[in-house]
């Protein structure tokens, strides 16, 4: 990688100077209103950052539709994950990439690439070959993606940006997620401003930047409200015990956050093995859409994830890194979530003490 010094100093050089994500620094030195809910101290940091690196913004040369149009872009999955049905979680995603790619007049290629022994889509073969090379750039995605194949494309030079965080020691990978951490402490608000006092937090055993961002949100916002940070369940499904959710009980919870679908579901059984109901005596928040919920009348109270338009704006960025390689662009994105607590959330029957 060029140095600052070698190629002058970008949004990325400024965020790692200032501690903060490059969302952050974009936010703040282009004046966005969303930087309004930006502490005070985080933005003194980052101008403190842009003067310490003598950092400019750049007028990025507009790709011309002439350079990019008719483009062939590429889409890799590490594991088979492209739906059969619109009800697929991946659909969306999708769905977002084609109708951006249609926007910007390229045309779209899907790499499969070499599956080994685990199931897992490696992108480049035993002699070092990378399969996405016919493509003049590509999106990624899946939740097993490696750092070591990210870290080599980006070695490499080959322009592709990730759908979800993805972070690579000393690199600056491109990528297009969601806010898990600022949705869930946004979720946490809600429960208390309910009168939640006691959580309880179920998490996945493998732990990626996705799941660390949600639970990050969570303990940070019991933190900011003075409330007990409990201690989470990093498990699987079948590791999941009803032992567990005696003892969340035992100690006050009356609200559980959950990180995926096939530990809330374990979940829904193990409240009905107990005589226990969702949400009058446990209100539960899963922390991805919801496919369903517990009952047909009671649909998962669920944060909500950016999916069309994260597969859209990966697009957008992908035209503009290929349209302009030197341009100052936001290489990492992440777009705001929304929620609902409809269905499976209800105020506890005995509130706790105001903390």
């Amino acid at each position: 990688m060029a140095s600052p010094q070698a190629r002058g100093p970008r949004q990325a050089d400024v965020a790692r100077e200032a501690g903060v994500s490059q969302s952050t620094v974009s936010m703040v030195l282009g004046g966005a209103t969303e930087a309004q809910r930006i502490s005070g101290e985080t933005r003194r940091r980052v101008i403190e950052a842009a003067r310490k690196l003598r950092y400019t913004a750049q007028t990025a040369k507009p790709s011309s539709r002439a350079s990019t149009q008719g483009l062939l872009l590429g889409v890799h999955t590490f594991e088979p994950v492209f739906p059969t049905n619109t009800g697929d979680y991946y659909f969306e995603f999708l769905r977002g990439i084609e109708e951006q790619a249609v926007a910007e007049s390229c045309n779209l290629v899907l790499f499969t690439a070499t599956q080994t022994e685990d199931g897992i889509r490696r992108i480049y073969d035993a002699d070092g070959v990378n399969a996405l090379r016919h493509a003049a750039g590509s999106v990624l995605l899946g939740h097993h993606a490696g750092p070591d194949e990210l870290a080599r494309l980006e070695n490499d030079g080959y322009p592709f940006v990730f759908i979800g965080r993805r972070e690579v020691p000393g690199m600056d990978i491109a990528y297009v997620g969601g806010d898990y951490r600022g949705a869930t402490a946004r979720i946490v608000g809600d429960l208390v401003a309910q009168g939640h006092r006691r959580f309880a937090y179920l998490g996945e055993a493998r732990r990626r930047e996705t799941q660390t961002d949600r639970w990050e949100g969570f303990a940070g916002a019991l933190t900011r409200f003075g409330l007990a940070v409990p201690e989470p369940a990093f498990t699987t499904p079948e590791q999941l015990t009803a032992q567990w959710l005696d003892a969340a009980l035992a100690d006050g919870a009356t609200a559980v956050l959950v990180e995926s679908v096939n530990l809330v579901r374990v979940l829904a059984v193990m409240t009905g093995v107990r005589g226990l109901g969702i949400p009058d005596d446990l209100s539960v928040v899963l922390l991805v859409d919801s496919p369903g919920g517990p009952t047909e009348s009671h649909p998962w109270a669920c944060l909500h994830v950016p999916r069309n338009g994260m597969g859209r704006r990966a697009v957008r960025l992908l035209v503009q890194l290929l349209g302009d390689p030197a341009g100052d662009h936001e290489r990492q994105v992440l777009l705001p979530c929304t929620h609902n607590l409809t269905g499976t959330v209800a105020p506890p029957r005995h509130t706790g003490s105001a903390p």
